[in-house]
C-alpha cells in the first residue's frame, strides 16, 4: 500500500508567520515603550531626590551659620551692640555682625537674588599653649598641623573661650603679639587648653560659575578680591532674605542692621536636566524651601 507522506504534513503558511510577526511586532513595541517610560521616570524622580539634598544641604549650612550670628563675647548686646563690633570697632570692614544686600548688583550674581554677609567666632584653631596672665600682650596658640593660623590681614581676630575678644599682629606660628587697639593687653588669665577662636566674617549669595551653573556661594574673606569661593550648592537658582527686627516687623531693607533678630531664608533649586514632559518653566522641576533663623546672640 503506497502512502504520500508528503500530503499528510503541516506546517504554518507565509500569511500566518506574517500576521504572528505584526503581532510579536507590536508587543516588543509596547514593551519597549514602557520600558522607556519607566526610565524617564526614574531618572526624574533621581533628579529630584538629587535637587531636593542638594537645597537642603545649603540651606542646613546656611543656617548654622546665620544662627551663630554675632558669637564671640559675653553676649551682654545693647540695642544690637554685638560684643564683636564694640571690641573691634569692625571684622574685615564690615561694622555690623549681619550685613544684608537686597538685589545685589553684582554682575555675576543671579537674577536679583539678595546676599548676606555674617560675622561671628566661627573657627576654632587652636588652644592655648601654656598658661598666661592677664596684663600679658604676648601669648603661645597650639595649632592642629596644617589648620588655619592668624597669618593673614583678614585673621586678626581672636576670640578666646567665645568671650575675650583681641585683635592681633598677624604672623605664622608663635608668639601671638595683641595689638594696640583696645585691650593692648589680656583682660584676665587664661590656662593652657582653652579653645582660641578666629572671628571671620562669612558671604553667601548666588552667582553663575565658569560652565554657566548657577551656584550657591559662600566667601570667607568677603572684604578682598573675590579669589576664593566655596560652591556650597549647584543649580540654586534664587535667594531671599527678609529680617525681622526688634520691634517684630519684617522687612526686605533694614534701616539699621543692628534691628535684626531674625532672619526668613527662602531659596529655590531646580533640577540638573529638564524634564521633556515638562513643558513650563524650561522643562526644569523646581523646589522652594523657606525657613526662619532666630538670632539668639543679637538679643537684648
Amino acid at each position: 500500500m503506497n502512502q504520500n507522506f508528503f500530503k499528510k504534513s503541516k506546517g504554518v503558511t507565509l500569511i500566518e508567520l506574517l500576521i504572528a510577526l505584526v503581532i510579536s511586532a507590536i508587543l516588543i513595541a509596547g514593551i519597549y515603550r514602557t520600558f522607556i517610560h519607566q526610565q524617564k521616570t526614574y531618572a526624574t524622580q533621581e533628579q529630584v531626590a538629587d535637587m531636593q539634598q542638594n537645597v537642603r544641604v545649603a540651606i542646613n549650612r546656611m543656617i548654622r551659620e546665620i544662627r551663630m550670628v554675632g558669637f564671640g563675647g559675653k553676649n551682654e548686646n545693647t540695642n544690637g551692640s554685638n560684643d564683636i563690633i564694640t571690641a573691634f570697632g569692625n571684622v574685615n570692614g564690615f561694622v555690623n555682625v549681619i550685613n544684608p544686600v537686597d538685589n545685589s548688583p553684582r554682575g555675576d550674581n543671579v537674577g536679583n537674588s539678595d546676599e548676606i554677609t555674617v560675622v561671628a567666632a566661627y573657627t576654632q584653631i587652636g588652644t592655648i599653649a601654656a598658661d598666661v596672665n592677664a596684663g600679658s600682650n604676648t601669648l603661645t596658640v597650639k595649632y592642629p598641623p596644617g589648620g588655619t593660623q592668624f597669618d593673614d590681614i583678614t585673621r586678626k581676630y581672636m576670640c578666646i573661650n567665645g568671650r575675650y575678644n583681641y585683635e592681633v599682629v598677624p604672623a605664622a606660628g608663635n608668639p601671638i603679639t595683641l595689638t594696640l587697639a583696645k585691650p593692648a593687653a589680656l583682660n584676665e588669665s587664661h590656662l593652657a587648653g582653652e579653645p582660641v577662636f578666629l572671628v571671620r566674617a562669612i558671604r553667601y549669595g548666588l552667582r553663575v560659575d565658569s560652565k554657566g551653573v548657577p551656584v550657591l556661594f559662600r566667601d570667607l574673606y568677603p572684604n578682598t578680591v573675590d579669589t576664593y569661593r566655596d560652591s556650597v550648592a549647584e543649580y540654586i537658582e534664587d535667594l531671599q532674605f527678609r529680617y525681622v527686627l526688634a520691634d517684630t516687623t519684617e522687612v526686605d531693607v533694614p534701616g539699621n542692621p543692628r534691628d535684626i533678630r531674625g532672619v526668613r531664608i527662602t531659596i529655590q533649586a531646580r533640577t540638573r536636566m529638564n524634564d521633556p514632559e515638562l513643558k513650563e518653566g524650561g522643562g526644569f522641576r523646581r523646589r522652594t524651601l523657606n525657613t526662619y533663623v532666630d538670632l539668639r546672640n543679637q538679643r537684648d
